[in-house]
């Protein structure tokens, strides 16, 4: 049975024993992986190599084929981000972070993926609380262009033709893009200019822009978007920790 050493970020843990642990891990050298960590709550207690949720280190990994959990052999802890899991808002962007590489990242390595979780988890730990929003919003957004769901911006998802850098459009959230002013949108849609095209390029990169604005109707969008076209219709419980229960995001995007 080969053993492969990798690097790894912890997405889920379920107890399995009174020593035993379930863990779902996504890694640089087998993409997502489950493993069974036998006696890791043991030696947690004894302060030894227990991974937290969105730890990162290196595992090294029992791997058989045609196996649904591998063998967890050893986990060497090289950064913890107990960061993340005290304070909620940015508990809750690591969540959403987390719940797309579960829903769509398969057993390939992808080290464009695997490299956008970790940096992004470092830049919502170390953020100011005014700043988690913004961290939250390009950390997802890249989840969701890496993994192949990007949104069109630059032409109009209906006709073809390329928005003009000024364009007030429209953006069809069915269709995945952006409309052109002049091509009829479907009701609902929101409004998204030439400011909000910018922000928006920019966070599916990765950054966060220094000028956002809006940033509740972003993640309002960003919510959305995902349910429709990454979750099957379930919306994620982690966006409601985003922001308080009683201010409902607006629907359009800034527009100068």
């Amino acid at each position: 049975m080969p053993t492969v050493t990798t690097p790894a970020v912890l997405l889920r843990a379920h107890p399995y024993s009174e020593s035993s642990r379930v863990l779902r891990f996504y890694t640089r050298e087998l993409g997502l992986v489950g493993v069974m960590a036998h006696g890791i709550r043991k030696g947690a207690s004894k302060g030894r190599g227990s991974p937290g949720t969105f730890g990162e280190g290196v595992a090294e990994i029992a791997v058989r084929e045609n196996r649904e959990l591998q063998s967890l052999r050893e986990f060497t802890p090289v950064r913890t981000r107990f960061g993340l899991a005290g304070h909620l808002p940015r508990l809750a962007g690591a969540s959403i972070a987390a719940e797309l590489v579960l829903k769509h990242a398969g057993q390939e390595p992808h080290a464009e993926l695997y490299d956008a979780l970790s940096a992004g988890l470092d830049r919502l730990e170390a953020v100011s609380p005014p700043g988690v929003h913004g961290e939250v919003l390009a950390l997802g957004w890249k989840m969701v262009k890496v993994l192949g769901f990007g949104p069109e911006l630059a032409v109009c998802i209906a006709c073809g033709e390329v928005l003009e850098p000024g364009d007030m459009g429209r953006f069809d959230l069915a269709a995945g893009g952006v409309r052109d002013p002049r091509c009829p949108a479907p009701q609902g849609s929101r409004r998204i200019g030439p400011v909000a095209r910018a922000q928006l390029r920019r966070l599916l990169e990765g950054r966060v822009p220094s000028d956002l604005r809006g940033s509740r109707a972003h993640l309002s969008l960003l919510d959305d978007f995902t349910t429709l076209h990454m979750l099957g219709g379930r919306r994620l419980g982690s966006f409601r920790f985003l922001d308080p229960p009683d201010q409902a995001a607006p629907d359009d995007l800034p527009t100068s």
